[in-house]
């Protein structure tokens, strides 16, 4: 997998395929958009982008634009001035990576371990309580070891001696952290578009000076509760329960409270 895209040329035209969303990123293209918008500012992470995805080589700065040269192949190379405009035209071409990502897009391995379902199928609803805490500890605390244990939720070692040596030699870096952070960003959007019903926005005073940080215990035991429906003795079967079929049926039980608050609101 390269990081380069495709590109054609003919009647001196140079055309660049580029990719319009975060899914059409293969990996090694998928890793570098990471680090780059870990290290820099959005504009700045854009450009990286666009010079590294197309090849284009810039030479020096002229009146109007800059002086660019690309290598159609081993013998030949194009001369070419990029102008301003042209620059700022191509770069909101993938506005998308510095925008809120709703199809969950995931870097496969991180630190000798191997990402779970990019959807999250097969994850237990308990530790999607757990992964959901991290990542809202982190949103408040700014705390690293908040990703780093939502990582270990969402990246599973390979069983036997040679995965657990990997692991331990494997150093995780920011940008990698970053990525699980976004990630579970992107989950929670594509959930939201799933299960309107349950996953309503939380709104905060706007005269608070700091963000106001969540009930996440009393969040998490209410939704256990709702699905247990107050019977202890099948908690731990709720728990164990895929997060995909929780959050369906918790979507409907709210959406049954929706229609039963309206029709109380229509009698009044």
């Amino acid at each position: 997998m390269k990081k380069m895209i495709p590109h054609t040329f003919g009647g001196r035209i140079l055309d660049f395929r580029f990719p319009t969303s975060w899914q059409q990123f293969n990996q090694k293209q998928l890793r570098y958009v990471f680090l780059v918008i870990t290290l820099f500012s959005p504009v700045k992470a854009k450009t990286y982008v666009f010079m590294r995805f197309t090849g284009i080589r810039v030479r020096k700065r002229v009146k109007g634009g800059w002086l660019c040269t690309f290598r159609l192949n081993w013998h030949k190379k194009l001369r070419f001035i990029l102008q301003d405009w042209q620059v700022r035209s191509f770069l909101r071409q993938i506005d998308f990576i510095s925008e809120p990502n709703a199809y969950p897009v995931r870097l496969d391995r991180i630190g000798g371990r191997y990402a779970i379902d990019a959807m999250l199928h097969g994850l237990s609803f308990e530790d999607y309580l757990c992964c959901e805490n991290h990542y809202q500890g982190y949103l408040y605390s700014q705390d690293i070891s908040q990703l780093k244990a939502l990582y270990g939720f969402l990246y599973k070692k390979k069983p036997g001696v040679k995965g657990s040596l990997k692991t331990a030699f494997s150093r995780i870096k920011e940008y990698e952290l970053i990525s699980v952070f976004l990630w579970w960003g992107s989950i929670k959007l594509y959930f939201a578009s799933l299960f309107p019903h349950f996953f309503q926005p939380f709104h905060q005073r706007t005269d608070a000076d700091q963000p106001e940080l969540p009930d996440l215990m009393g969040a998490m035991n209410a939704q256990i509760r709702a699905l247990t429906g107050g019977d202890v003795t099948k908690e731990k079967e709720v728990l164990q329960m895929d997060c995909w079929r929780a959050l369906t049926e918790l979507d409907a039980k709210a959406h049954d409270i929706q229609i039963l608050k309206s029709k109380q609101n229509g009698h009044k």
